[in-house]
């Protein structure tokens, strides 16, 4: 105890001394005061020392410190200036505030004491006269000094002068464009950007940020909100976000083809160029925004444990701005890669896009460029599978095909898309006409009178006429009659060379490749394709846009197509064969409401080289609204039909190698595809199905001949998806069935399955949720097709079947906020459970084998209220992202999106 009080008393001693002293500290004095006269001596001045207040003072003393008064007597502007005695009479005022004219203290002083006192009469006289003599008496000043100055010293001042006031100029100037800047960057800054546009619904005018792409022939666009949620971004690769596997060589970045029949579409009609389609973009699947504030996007995904030889690397950037409530300006880069399981198959695969958009009340305009880049080792895969199967030797030591071979393709695009809206207002005029030929008379009759009050009421009612007329016009311009005249073009660049240096004594390449045409030991094979395009249509909106006939559309354009090839005179090195067809084209839609929607569309090539190539297309969309408790949640019915007849590619006809070559002049390619699709977003639950009827379509054979099948041929393809949630656990799946009436021709998988099973954690409501299971695909055995780099084209083989799996990746996966993040142990199973490894991607080309892989997504945007509860279903496509129905059936069974 006297330890504590040892220590606490000099703390106490020091806090009751302060309390001490704030308790005797005596009040705030002032120190001196002013008072003026009685009101009884108007005359009488007293002036008060500041310094030393008066001792006649009322207030209470008691507690003050008494201070020495100070008795020296100090002087006055009173004590020295003496009004002179002739003043009395001539002008009694000057006399009476003779000092205070002359002395500016006393001046101030006695002022304030006069209207302090009531006066109103003599201050605002004093004050006048204060500064009257005040710019006498300097202006007689500043006159005897410059009189006083020489010739020199003048010009000295008048130039000094000038200078001060051209700064002073200059300073005003500059303080006006500073006030009209501030004024400009308010009006900028609290003018709320609202996009008028009559290119995408009124109610996704208004969203923070809209994505969509457009098509090509009419520039319909499909606008959507991005999926930023932790289930769309779960898989980085964009073929297992749009089917449930695909055909690929198992690097990411390297040749791929969906399992999915229908999805094999060529978007740029380029044969070298289709397997490279999936991780790129092409003028129509370029994503466009508008942006209410600016939003960038950072990802990245790889195995950053792996060996380097070994690793993966993916990258994504995309920022987009509007620089006006109309313009956007987007960038984007994407990267895939990686050096692969295998020895020389590393991977690089890199896109860059700029791209703009305009969507005006009037006009709409699309335009960008595209480029992209895959440099890839070719190996040809491993020739002897038995080590992938039987032995758990490392994937470097596999043996392949080919040691020292590669791929380079490189594509540029160009394109601009346009259109311009001419509504016909004289329409809309003739339901005022009555109303306007009143206003006339109205007018008339009022002019007449000659009276100014009357025809200045008269002007004002006309004008609130007129503008209730504009007004219902504004309302009403999404339903007004219109025209739209619209032009495309696009300028696209192919190329891809193939090199190799095949040794003599190199068996396994020679075994690989039969043929050495030109070299026995190296080849450099080029393929380029220069494709122009120009499209300049018209649309007809008969009544509103959203009227059963809504839209009326035919057009005309031209095609020039250049391609390269080797001479096979082996004189001439390459020459160019170009095609040029012109075509015509037609279409038309409409909508009843929400719940009916349709278009068909046409093209037919009337000359040229493709001459009598066509094609036909038309959907057909069902909304039906049963649910009671989800009243705006649909359940969607669609169909589709297409059938087209195509001249094989030129490549397909006419190819030149040092490995392989043919001239084939193969007949037109029919295709017909008839599918539908049920979309239930409440129940999680999507179904497509698909049936196709092909007539001389093209494929290679195992010694990867081109061949053209004369006989019919059908393929049957039906799709479901299903997400089951059962408390914390969820079963998310993706089920694909298909049937081949000729799998020589087109092998496909009878069943193909792909299972996503976790548990999800809400770790931290609205900040942090947490999925924890595996993600696994599978499929029932087929002869998987091989990659040929010679050819650049998948190959049938008949020789060995796989089952590709299955294959198991078990992860976790949070959403962080904004914030995706995941973290994957790649092919944990190695090929558990079967007796085999069978993790194969392709024929003789694997997956990855065991790794940790780790990923990230992260948007970037202004948000203006917090961040809302972390929505677990918030993807949009697949199995990973929920059921949505599909707003578009262009396509077939399903749309493709990245």
């Amino acid at each position: 105890m006297r330890n504590k009080l040892n220590k606490l008393w000099i703390p106490l001693a020091v806090v009751c001394f302060f309390a001490v002293q704030a308790v005797g500290m005596p009040p705030f004095m002032r120190w001196g005061s002013l008072r003026t006269a009685a009101p009884g001596h108007p005359d009488t001045i007293k002036y008060v020392n500041q310094f030393i207040r008066s001792t006649s003072l009322t207030e209470d003393t008691s507690m003050m410190t008494v201070l020495p008064l100070d008795t020296v007597k100090r002087l006055t502007a009173r004590d020295t200036i003496f009004p002179p005695d002739s003043l009395r009479e001539t002008d009694p005022f000057r006399y009476r505030y003779y000092v205070a004219l002359l002395d500016s203290a006393t001046h101030i002083f006695v002022r304030d004491s006069l209207r302090n006192a009531g006066d109103s009469l003599d201050w605002p006289r004093l004050d006048s006269l204060y500064r009257l003599d005040s710019i006498a008496r300097k202006k007689a000043e500043f006159d005897l000094w410059y009189n006083s100055l020489d010739k020199a010293g003048k010009k000295k001042y008048h130039s000094e002068q000038k200078s001060i006031a051209k700064k002073h100029v200059m300073d005003s100037v500059l303080n006006v464009k500073d006030s009209l800047k501030a004024i400009r960057d308010s009006i900028t800054e609290n003018t709320p950007r609202i996009l008028e546009t009559f290119a995408i619904p009124d109610s996704m005018q208004y969203k923070r940020i809209v994505q969509w792409t457009h098509e090509r022939e009419f520039h319909k666009i499909d606008a959507h909100e991005p999926d930023t949620g932790f289930n769309y971004r779960f898989h980085d690769y964009p073929i297992f976000r749009n089917d449930v596997n695909a055909t690929w060589l198992g690097v990411a970045g390297s040749p791929a083809q969906y399992y999915n029949f229908f999805r094999r579409d060529s978007e740029n009609g380029v044969a070298f160029y289709d397997p490279y389609e999936a991780w790129a973009f092409s003028p129509k699947t370029a994503p466009m925004y508008n942006t209410k504030t600016p939003y960038t996007e950072l990802a990245y995904s790889g195995t950053l444990f792996a060996p380097l030889q070994k690793e993966s690397d993916n990258l994504h950037i995309l920022t987009t701005q509007n620089i006006l409530p109309e313009l956007n300006v987007t960038l984007e880069y994407d990267r895939f890669g990686g050096g692969g399981i295998m020895e020389n198959e590393t991977t690089v695969n890199k896109n860059f896009s700029v791209t703009t958009n305009y969507l005006g009340k009037r006009y709409m305009m699309h335009a960008g460029y595209l480029y992209n880049m895959v440099n890839r080792g070719e190996n040809g895969g491993t020739n002897d599978i038995s080590a992938v199967r039987d032995t758990t030797i490392d994937g470097r030591e596999y043996p392949i095909n080919l040691s020292n071979a590669g791929t380079l393709v490189k594509k540029n695009s160009f394109f601009l898309d346009q259109q311009y809206r001419i509504p016909f207002t004289f329409i809309k005029n003739l339901k005022f006409r009555k109303e306007i030929k009143a206003d006339g008379h109205y007018r008339d009759s009022i002019l007449a009178l000659g009276d100014s009050t009357l025809i200045q009421e008269m002007e004002e009612t006309l004008a609130e006429r007129a503008s209730a007329r504009e007004m219902a016009d504004t309302l009403d311009d999404q339903k007004m009659t219109s025209a739209f005249i619209g032009h495309s073009s696009e300028l696209s660049i192919f190329r891809r060379v193939y090199d190799d240096n095949i040794s003599l004594n190199d068996k396994a390449g020679r075994a690989f490749y039969k043929d050495f045409f030109y070299n026995p030991t190296t080849s450099h094979d080029s393929m380029r394709v220069m494709k122009l395009e120009n499209r300049v249509f018209l649309r007809l909106q008969p009544w509103s846009d959203n009227a059963i006939i809504s839209k009326i559309n035919g057009g005309i354009g031209s095609r020039i197509m250049s391609h390269s090839v080797f001479d096979p005179t082996f004189t001439q090195g390459y020459r160019n064969e170009v095609w040029n067809s012109a075509f015509i084209y037609a279409g038309a839609e409409g909508q009843l409401r929400d719940y009916i929607s349709w278009d068909a569309a046409g093209d037919y090539f009337f000359a040229g080289t493709q001459i009598n190539d066509m094609s036909v297309r038309a959907n057909l969309r069902l909304n039906l609204y049963p649910f009671r408790r989800a009243k705006k949640s649909p359940l969607s019915l669609g169909a589709h039909f297409e059938t087209s007849l195509r001249e094989p590619d030129f490549y397909y006809q006419n190819f030149y190698s040092n490995h392989y070559r043919w001239e084939n002049s193969f007949s037109k390619i029919s295709t017909t595809k008839i599918s539908g699709n049920i979309a239930v977003p409440r129940w999680n639950l999507g179904l497509e199905a698909g049936y196709a009827l092909l007539s001389n379509n093209i494929y290679f054979d195992p010694s990867a001949t081109i061949r053209q099948n004369s006989v019919p041929m059908s393929i049957f393809s039906a799709t479901l998806t299903k997400n089951f949630t059962l408390g914390l656990f969820h079963l998310d799946n993706r089920l694909l069935f298909q049937l081949s009436s000729n799998q020589e021709v087109v092998p496909l998988p009878l069943l193909a399955a792909n299972a996503r099973w976790y548990m999800q954690l809400n770790i931290a409501k609205g900040i942090l949720k947490m999925q924890i299971g595996a993600d696994a695909w599978w499929n029932t055995e087929y002869y998987s097709q091989g990659w040929n780099p010679a050819i650049g084209a998948f190959i049938n083989q008949n020789e060995v079947k796989y089952s590709n799996g299955p294959f198991i990746d078990a992860f976790v996966n949070m959403q962080w906020k904004r914030a995706c993040i995941f973290v994957k142990l790649e092919n944990a199973g190695m090929g558990w459970p079967m007796d085999k490894a069978d993790y194969f991607s392709a024929n003789n080309y694997i997956r990855t084998q065991r790794c940790i892989k780790f990923g990230i997504y992260w948007p970037f945007y202004k948000q203006p209220s917090s961040n809302k509860a972390v929505q677990a279903g918030a993807g949009m496509g697949g199995v990973t992202g929920g059921i949505k129905a599909p707003p578009t059936m262009d396509r077939g069974v399903g749309g493709l999106g990245r």
